[in-house]
């Protein structure tokens, strides 16, 4: 019992040092830029990070999203390395790293999805000087809802006392600022011009852009310089982007929305392309692990008018099975399900073209639909839009 008792208290003891030197390395960094949200955070983080070292400041960014990244320049990123599943412990690597490198700005996206962890990330881990909300959207309700507001609440409840919010969202700014208690900076989309959303290497969100822009501008960086650094870095793996494929004399416009997790995105991201005057194919990529997301998907594609509707990854019957009962017709579906090599799947594709086509990709991106997609995209010699 003795050595238990002295056990515990030099765990303790070693808690408390190791914090107090975190605390430290975090009073080192004078700006700490945290961004939550539903949608959007890698790319808001990256986009962030960029303008403000296009402004001459010394950043470091990390991203928690389809590939975690401790970002250190427009072309200079490591991967974070896990032994385990990811941990909000993760984030004291981070400021560690940021300290050593004497960075002035850091740049991180939230981690947390439990309301709990979300205030301990927050206010204990990370304590931001400027808090960014990108959106609030129906997602991950079984952790933070039952209703979108409740997500929206869960998000004011970890920001800084006392601290300006910068969010692109509208709906849900009551519950987000906790109905005033925050003061709240909303980005105007309408203020980005056409123009100025030309030079992307992706498909960037006028929203993202919007957001990005007033937490630069605030923090000193003019607005051509932070736009103009932010075309330059790199676009997080999980952005959309639309890919140019070609085969056998017939054209494919891929549009690889596996990143969008929620149906309000995706339904967004199908509204942005589905006036081609084209055929329209929609893949939908499942997982095992995620049925109740294959029916979800079902219900959200089974509007979209397309042509064809192909099921590919695992437990495909799923999503057909629920396909069917919402009324798309059996010849219509197709099962290229239960993880068939990418070459077949592609082949099998290309066979539904006619000439010409968009394919809208959706649903689970992680494991088998990046292998899906880095197949389509280097057989079919992609020319990213």
């Amino acid at each position: 019992m003795l050595v238990v008792l002295i056990l515990l208290l030099v765990f303790i003891g070693y808690s408390l040092v190791e914090y107090a030197l975190h605390r430290r390395n975090l009073g080192r960094i004078p700006v700490r830029v945290q961004v939550n949200g539903t949608r959007g955070k890698s790319s808001v983080t990256r986009l962030i990070a960029a303008g403000l070292r296009a402004g001459g400041r010394r950043v470091v960014a990390k991203t928690t999203g389809t590939r975690p990244s401790f970002i250190l320049g427009d072309d200079e990123e490591r991967p974070v390395l896990r032994l385990g599943k990811p941990n909000i412990g993760e984030q004291v690597r981070m400021v560690r790293t940021a300290r050593k490198m004497k960075a002035e700005v850091l740049v991180f996206e939230n981690m947390s999805l439990l309301p709990q962890y979300q205030i301990v990330e927050s206010r204990m881990l990370v304590r931001p000087t400027h808090a960014v909300v990108t959106n609030v959207r129906s997602d991950h309700l079984d952790l933070m809802g039952p209703r979108v507001s409740d997500v929206a609440r869960t998000f004011g409840r970890a920001l800084p006392s006392k601290s300006v919010l910068f969010t692109a969202e509208q709906a849900q700014l009551g519950p987000l600022t906790g109905e005033g208690r925050h003061e709240a900076k909303v980005a105007d989309s309408g203020a980005v011009r056409d123009e100025e959303m030309h030079g992307f290497n992706h498909v960037e969100h006028r929203e993202n852009v919007a957001l990005a822009l007033d937490v630069c501008e605030r923090l000193g960086v003019d607005r051509a310089v932070a736009l103009a650094g932010m075309k330059r870095s790199r676009p997080d793996p999980g952005a959309l982007r639309v890919h140019l494929l070609r085969s056998d004399g017939r054209e494919v416009e891929f549009v690889n929305a596996l990143a969008a997790n929620d149906p309000d995105s995706i339904g967004m991201i199908w509204r942005l392309v589905r006036d081609r005057d084209k055929q329209r194919i929609v893949l939908v990529n499942c997982r095992t692990d995620r049925q109740e997301r294959s029916r979800q998907m079902a219900e959200l594609v089974a509007g979209f008018g397309a042509e064809s509707y192909v099921a590919t990854g695992g437990t495909t019957r799923v999503f057909l099975r629920r396909a069917a009962e919402l009324g798309i017709p059996k010849d219509r579906l197709k099962d290229l399900g239960e993880n068939l090599a990418p070459a077949v799947v592609y082949k099998a594709l290309f066979e539904l073209v006619r000439k010409e086509a968009l394919v809208f990709a959706c649903g689970n991106t992680v494991g088998y639909g990046e292998e899906l997609t880095a197949y389509f995209v280097k057989a079919g010699g992609a020319i990213g839009h």
